[in-house]
Formats: structure tokens, C-alpha cells, sequence
């Protein structure tokens, strides 16, 4: 394996999972964990969770809905609260998890003397982890990949001396291990995850030049200087027979030969990973590349080397999108596709109040917009369930969906923690967000059969669910601002409440989303939506400030009852809405006061609000807050394999991260194209190419101390845009399928 532009490594094994070096391939994930001796590998595919699709009990009425706004506009919040827990739950509870498919334990026995020069790391340029160290004198290597078009994940295992290999392989799914299947070069465990999907997963002997033998549960290798293993999950999530597809699967892999599934790896994961390029001071590289990650994050404060990190960490967080989300089924989840616990934090599934959609973030910019494909596929999974809760939860038309989803799309309230499940946004979120993933193509088949149809069941459900009040208002509630809670003039400490700041920005954006998609992809005004979109537009409540300058939370000026909450929610107008723009003056300047208040009280504590962070700055155009927030994800929230911890692992932070940088480099709003508008001071020099923007625009330049030195611009349609770069603005005309040379 040839050393790529990145590559990171670290000088000791792995303490666990969370530690380890993860692979995947969509579909497929694993993390390599083990140590010289003992080499471990955590197995997990997609849709392995415990359990199946859930129908819940206990539906309220539309006068228990109406009972609960009642308490509210009257001041008695906590017997609000007291009702509506009461009225407003599900049966079962809770959600299943994500569960790991399976852990393979390595036990090596030629040599059991203290390794030296042990390195193990991810080349990002590859796609692959490796493992490096001596024992008695003697080089031993370990590689790991997941093939795509295989469908496998492959582990090589080679010593250069004359002391041979000599391990037994054992895969086991403790405690839940229901059927085992012994083969003369592979072992099986199969089985039903819950009342969930029919499970199987393999280990099979590819290739080695020693001696095997399968016994039971295990697989033995003697004699040997390199062993190519493989290992494969299937479900029956999609159809067909776990057993018959994995073993196929693992069949055909090693008939190809290790070699050749390599290479068509490398063909196919250098195709994503190239498409675009990101390098900063480039001239240090070599530098900061020679120092282990402990090293780099103890040091990450120092300019030189969190300019290294920030494009390292970005380079990563593009790794982790493919590995995930490539052409697979489901999204990636809290901890993307690897997990090595069965009852995993937040069941490692989707939380929609911005987990899941902070994960996509950065994918159309950084040229892996096809990754949104998985994110789409659970949206399409979701819009029957969730026109069904609207109905029997509501008493509305249309679709939603409530803070928390699943493989089988689930939209129902579900939980026990009011400031979480009481939100009925989440939905409305996620179709907003694929809206704005559809302006970067403008494929406007896909608009008209999908996304402007569920856009249009967002609205249907709003204009229903919509409170009117006393003053001819529009209000959202019963609901919450995410997690937070607050503080009436009396002591009383609530989380719900009528008209939060989040639902009206949402609702705003989806109403605004609407129109504009009806007129640019349908030509038309007539439907019926079209004119409910406007309604709710023409009575919505603006985004407020209060006394101090701050965007109000509430549409009362509660006191917070914790002042730096992770969640930021009434800034999302700011990120990932437009609603707070520079045009709007008041609105930008107290978005920056919300900003340092929250800061001020302890704010960013969890990586991926510190992400958030870093996203809000990077749009307020501030370069140097943006550097400070970058140093202390860097120095605060990265693991030592550069995993975000929240903690404890969630890699939405990765991927946050990654989309502050892609804003603080280029973005586009309406024709107006910045280039250059937040970096961080210390990114001295740099290169892009192939950053994604929306309208079919794709953008390649240098900058030298902070100024663009080059640009090359493409365009997939005939379009005027107006570029500006550090108070150097510039009209241009771009024809279609045109490289522009600036």
C-alpha cells in the first residue's frame, strides 16, 4: 500500500471499537480494533437492527391536542406538560437499535513476544486500513478494505519472515448466536435479528500458502506467511436468503483473487473519493503527515498544524460518507455503520432534530452528492407512515414525522423524554433538505415525481395543524425547542410550548421551498397547495428579538433555563436555513449576539454542536471565530482514529465539521457566488477542485495568503452569476457545458 497526500496513523493499538480503524462500503462497515497478538474486527451491515416495523396503540384526539393549547395560553405549562405526557405517547415505546452483525477475534500464536514499531492507520487516498509492527525482529502486515462490488470486506495478513503465521479465527455474536454453519474453508452464524430482518454472516479462508482446517466454530491457518481472508453480512431487509447471498457473495470473491478485488476497489472508491480535491498549505504536508494523531491533536492549537488537521479532518469525513452512504439502502445513522454494542446510545438509530440531517450536509458540495440517494430512499419509507400519524396523531392531512425514525421509516411519537419527542418537525426538516440537495442537479424529472409532492404533504400538514390565535396568527404547538427548556416569571421550569422559533423557520422554509418549486419545475400557480403554502407564509410569525438583541427561542421571552444548550435550534434560519441572510441586517446581527451568549455559557460542548459552530460562523463569514471553533473540535472532540465524540462516538460531528469547511471556502446564494469568505487566516495557501455548488456549478481555484489566485468555473447550464471574493466582485456569463478559465 503506497503512502497517499493523506494518510494518519497511530503508534499503539486500539483500547476498543471506539478506537479502532473503520472500513466500509455502503452497505457494509467494520472497524479494525485488535492488537498484535489478538487482531479483532467488528462486523456491521446496514439494516441489521433488532426488530421489526412496530404499529403503536394509544392515539390521542384532536380535543386533547386543543385541551393541551389551552393550558399553555393560560400560563399553566407544567400541567400542559403533565397532559400532554399523558395523552400523547406511543405503545411500544421506544425504538429497536442498530446492532452490531458480528466480532471476529484473530488469535495469532508463532510469536508471543512484545510487538515493536507498532503503527496502525487509514491512507484516505486508498480507501484502506492497515496495521505494521515486529516481533522477535521479524515485519508482519495487516490490510483491511470493503469491496463495493464485491460486497465483502477483505483482511490480508502477511509476515516477510521466516517465522510462518500461525492463528485460529473465531466469529461469534454473543449472546445472541441462534445458528452456526461450518464449511470446509468458512464458518457461518445465522439467525433473526428480534422479530427483524433473517441475518448471516461469514468468515471464509480466500487464499494462504499455509495449511487450514475448519473445526466447529473456528477456522485455523499453519505455516503460513499471508493469509487473505473475507467476511460478508446479508439480510433479508431487501428480499432473498441471507445464507444463499452471503455465501455467494464471499464465493465470487474469492474466485476474482484478493488482488483483483482490490484493485476494482481502489478503481471504484478512487472514483468518488477524486472527485474532489481539497489541499491546504500543501507545502506542510509532509511535515504534519510524520506525526501521529495523539501528537497532532495534543498540538492542534498550533496554526500550522490545525490548518493540516482541517483538511485532513475534511478528507476523513468524505472517507466516511463513501463508506456509508454509497450506494446502499439506508443512511448512515448516529454512528454512521459501526457499532459494536447491542444496546448501543440512542439505540444508534436516526434522530431527525438535526443528527441525521447533519450527516448530508457536506455530501453535495464535496462531490458525493449521490450519497443522498440512501437519505432519499428513507424519506420515501417514511411519507405513508407519516400521512398515516398526521391522520391518526393530528386529525391533519398531509406528512409528518417526529424526532426519531428507524429502518422501516417510522414517523410516530416515540420515547419518554418530552423535550425530545414532542416535535413534529423532523420530517418537515428532511424534506427541506433534500429540496435544497435538488437544486445542485436541477434534475427536475425527480423534483416533479418526488420532492415537490412530499414538500407538498409538509404543507398540506401545516395548514391543518397550524394553531390560529386571538391576533390572527398562525402558531405551531404543542411543541418544543429540541432538548432545550425554559423558565416562566414565576420559577416554573417547561419545554412546552406554543410557537417555538425552530417550528416556524421550518415551516417557513418548506412553504417558501414549495413555491419556488412549483413555479421553476411545474410553471404554474394553480394547485391548491400552492395557495395553502401562501396562507401560511401570508400568517406565520417572524423570527423575533428580545430586549437584548438576541433571537428569541420562544415566542416569549423565556429565561433559559440552561443558557449554553447544546442544541442552537432558533438559529437554524441562519444554518442550514436561509431565512437569516445578510440582507437581513437585525436578524445577522442577532443571530452573532445568540452566538456569543451561548458561547459565553458554556456552548459546544458536544462535537457535533461544535460543528453547528463552526457552520453558523463559516456563514457569518467569520474566518477567525471559525479558526478558534476548529481548534477546539480538534483539541475537545476528536477521537485519536479522528471519530467525532459527542461523546460518546457520533459522527455527525465529522461530517458538520466537513460542511463549515465547504461554506467557509465557497457558497452560493441566489446568483451570487462567494469564494473565500471565511477562511480561517492560517489556511495560507490552498487548492480546490471539484467543489459542488447549486445550479450545476462546479468550481476548481487556488488562493495564496488569503486571495484567489486562480479559478476555473464549469456550468451545466446557460446562466449569469455574479462571483465576489474579498470585496472583488465580477459579473460572468456561462454557457452550457462551458469550463470558464478566470
Amino acid at each position: 500500500m503506497g503512502k497517499g497526500q493523506y494518510e494518519f496513523f497511530i503508534k499503539h493499538p486500539a483500547k476498543g471499537w471506539e478506537n479502532g480503524l473503520p472500513v466500509g462500503n455502503g452497505r457494509q462497515g467494520a472497524v479494525l480494533y485488535g492488537t498484535a497478538q489478538t487482531e479483532r474486527l467488528l462486523l456491521n451491515e446496514e439494516s441489521l437492527w433488532c426488530g421489526g416495523r412496530k404499529e403503536r396503540g394509544n392515539i390521542p384526539s384532536k380535543e386533547a391536542r386543543e385541551h393541551a393549547i389551552e393550558l399553555l395560553k393560560n400560563g399553566q405549562a407544567q400541567e400542559a406538560e403533565e397532559y400532554y405526557f399523558r395523552k400523547f405517547n406511543s405503545l411500544p415505546r421506544y425504538l429497536e437499535c442498530f446492532q452490531p452483525a458480528a466480532e471476529v477475534a484473530i488469535q495469532f500464536w508463532q510469536d508471543r513476544s512484545e510487538a515493536e514499531n507498532y503503527k496502525r492507520g487509514i491512507c484516505l487516498d486508498e480507501g484502506a486500513a492497515w496495521v505494521s509492527f515486529t516481533q522477535s525482529g521479524q515485519e508482519y502486515q495487516r490490510e483491511l478494505f470493503a469491496s463495493h462490488k464485491y460486497q465483502v470486506i477483505a483482511l490480508r495478513l502477511a509476515t516477510s519472515g521466516s517465522k510462518k503465521m500461525r492463528f485460529q479465527l473465531s466469529i461469534e455474536r454473543r449472546p445472541f448466536e441462534q445458528e452456526g454453519i461450518n464449511r470446509e474453508d468458512a464458518v457461518y452464524l445465522k439467525g433473526q435479528c428480534g422479530d427483524g430482518v433473517h441475518y448471516c454472516v461469514g468468515a471464509m479462508i480466500a487464499d494462504t500458502d499455509g495449511s487450514t482446517e475448519s473445526d466447529g466454530s473456528y477456522l485455523f491457518v499453519e505455516n503460513a506467511s499471508y493469509a487473505e481472508l473475507l467476511f460478508c453480512t446479508k439480510t433479508d431487509y431487501e428480499g432473498g436468503d441471507p445464507f444463499k447471498e452471503c455465501a455467494g457473495s464471499l464465493a465470487a470473491a474469492k474466485k476474482a483473487g484478493y488482488q483483483a478485488v482490490y484493485r476494482e476497489h481502489q478503481r471504484e472508491y478512487g472514483a468518488l473519493y477524486q472527485s474532489m480535491v481539497l489541499k491546504i498549505n500543501e507545502e506542510e504536508t509532509e511535515k504534519y503527515s510524520s506525526l501521529e494523531v495523539p501528537e497532532l491533536l495534543k498540538r492542534s492549537r498550533e496554526d500550522g498544524i490545525s490548518a493540516y488537521l482541517s483538511a485532513l479532518l475534511f478528507a476523513y469525513a468524505r472517507y466516511l460518507m463513501i463508506c456509508s452512504s454509497f450506494d446502499c439502502a439506508l443512511p448512515a445513522n448516529l454512528q454512521g455503520i459501526w457499532n459494536g454494542s447491542y444496546t448501543p446510545p440512542w439505540e444508534s438509530g436516526y434522530t431527525i432534530n438535526i443528527n441525521l440531517e447533519m450527516n448530508y450536509w457536506p455530501a453535495d458540495g464535496a462531490g458525493l452528492g449521490v450519497c443522498y440517494n440512501a437519505f432519499e430512499n428513507l424519506l420515501q419509507k417514511m411519507l405513508p407512515r407519516g400521512q398515516k400519524t398526521a391522520r391518526d396523531i393530528y386529525g391533519c392531512d398531509g406528512f409528518v414525522a417526529h424526532h426519531n425514525t428507524d429502518l422501516w421509516g417510522d414517523t410516530d411519537i416515540v420515547g419518554a423524554w418530552l423535550p425530545a419527542y414532542c416535535w413534529p418537525m423532523g420530517g418537515a426538516w428532511m424534506a427541506a433538505q433534500l429540496y435544497n440537495h435538488s437544486l445542485y442537479e436541477e434534475d427536475a424529472g425527480k423534483i416533479r415525481e418526488f420532492v415537490l409532492p412530499l414538500l407538498g404533504e409538509c404543507v398540506k400538514f401545516f395548514y391543518d395543524y397550524l394553531y390560529r390565535d386571538d391576533n390572527g396568527s398562525w402558531v405551531s404547538g404543542p411543541g418544543v425547542s429540541p432538548e432545550n427548556t425554559y423558565r416562566l416569571p414565576d420559577g416554573q421550569e417547561a419545554c412546552l410550548a406554543l410557537g417555538c422559533t425552530m417550528d416556524h423557520q421550518i415551516i417557513r422554509e418548506v412553504a417558501e421551498d414549495y413555491l419556488e418549486g412549483v413555479e421553476r419545475f411545474l410553471n404554474c400557480k394553480s394547485t391548491e397547495i400552492y395557495g395553502k403554502a401562501q396562507e401560511i407564509l401570508k400568517h406565520l410569525p417572524p423570527t423575533r428579538l428580545g430586549k437584548d438583541g438576541r433571537i428569541l427561542e420562544w415566542q416569549e421571552e423565556y429565561e433559559e433555563v440552561e443558557p449554553g444548550h447544546r442544541h442552537i435550534s432558533h438559529l437554524y434560519g441562519l444554518y442550514p436555513g436561509k431565512e437569516i441572510s445578510e440582507e437581513t441586517k437585525e436578524l445577522w446581527e442577532g443571530a452573532r449576539k445568540t452566538l456569543s451568549y451561548r458561547l459565553t455559557n458554556g456552548g459546544g460542548h458536544t462535537g457535533w454542536s461544535r460543528a453547528w459552530i463552526q457552520c453558523f460562523y463559516a456563514r457569518l463569514g467569520d474566518g477567525k471565530e471559525l479558526s478558534n471553533q476548529l481548534k477546539l473540535f480538534f483539541e475537545k472532540s476528536v477521537a485519536e482514529n479522528l471519530w467525532d465524540m459527542h461523546p460518546p462516538f457520533q459522527i455527525d460531528g465529522n461530517f458538520g465539521m466537513a460542511a463549515a469547511v465547504l461554506e467557509a471556502l465557497a457558497v452560493r446564494s441566489k446568483d451570487r457566488i462567494k469564494i473565500l469568505g471565511a477562511i480561517p487566516e492560517e489556511w495560507k495557501q490552498g487548492k480546490v477542485q471539484g467543489q459542488r455548488l447549486p445550479g450545476q456549478i462546479s468550481l476548481s481555484y487556488e488562493w495564496k495568503n488569503g486571495t484567489l489566485s486562480s479559478l476555473e468555473i464549469y456550468s451545466g447550464k446557460e446562466q449569469e452569476v455574479l462571483l465576489v471574493s474579498k470585496g472583488v466582485e465580477r459579473k460572468i456569463r456561462l454557457k452550457q457545458g462551458e469550463n470558464k478559465v478566470l
